[in-house]
């Protein structure tokens, strides 16, 4: 039986890496005396995956993670008896069992994103005219990656091929920039090239946060 869970990584624990978040979690199962499905072999695993990693330092609502049970518990009963074991800064939201045969990472088809930025002097119709070149025509940027050879390359994109929504108001203070990112299984734009990009731009930027919303499917539906 394979359960769907979202749950939320935030406060300092928006540092620890996605490795180290599986291990947690995983512990966690095991603390919580719910009967998870192991692997066979010589070295068993605990049959748990997860969606696609979040960048380091970056909170967020909308994580996910999808485990097999040996036993029949009830979505309620599992998030109650894993948060009884969890810290506040990682907490269980909700979990349903899960028909779909599809990976996490084949079912994410869109990641929603709030950054809070304070600008200084910011000129805000300006802000918007960047915001409508990101979404229709598109701002090239380059990324420095791998290859398969261990050789730096340098890559362009265009920001119209990863963000599809891209919205800002101001809100008690501060610009609230709303977002809704691509994600393919073959890499996505990372939410903070969008704030490189605003820096580059010749935006003045003071202090901000980057909070992730939700993981969406085809649909632009929530995973759960």
């Amino acid at each position: 039986m394979s359960l769907i869970v979202k749950y939320t990584k935030t406060g300092n624990l928006k540092y620890i890496s996605h490795l180290d978040v599986l291990r947690f979690i995983q512990r966690a199962v095991k603390r919580a005396g719910i009967d998870a499905k192991y692997s066979e072999g010589f070295n068993p695993h605990m049959k748990t995956s997860f969606g696609f990693p979040l960048s380091l330092g970056i909170e967020s609502i909308g994580e996910y993670f999808e485990i097999e049970l040996n036993e029949d518990i009830k979505p309620d009963d599992f998030v109650n008896r894993m948060n009884v074991v969890m810290p506040k800064e990682m907490q269980i939201l909700k979990a349903a069992y899960s028909e779909d045969s599809r990976s996490l990472m084949a079912r994410s088809s869109y990641t929603e994103y709030l950054f809070n930025v304070e600008f200084v002097n910011l000129d805000f119709n300006k802000l918007n005219e960047l915001i409508k070149e990101i979404i229709e025509t598109g701002i090239v940027f380059s990324k420095q990656k791998k290859n398969k050879k261990n050789k730096i390359i340098t890559k362009e994109y265009n920001t119209k091929d990863f963000i599809t929504y891209l919205n800002a108001f101001e809100k008690t203070g501060k610009t609230v920039i709303e977002a809704i990112f691509i994600t393919t299984e073959t890499g996505s734009m990372k939410a903070d090239d969008l704030i490189k990009i605003i820096s580059d731009s010749g935006f003045n930027i003071d202090y901000y946060t980057i909070l992730k919303v939700d993981t969406l499917d085809e649909n632009r539906k929530s995973l759960l």
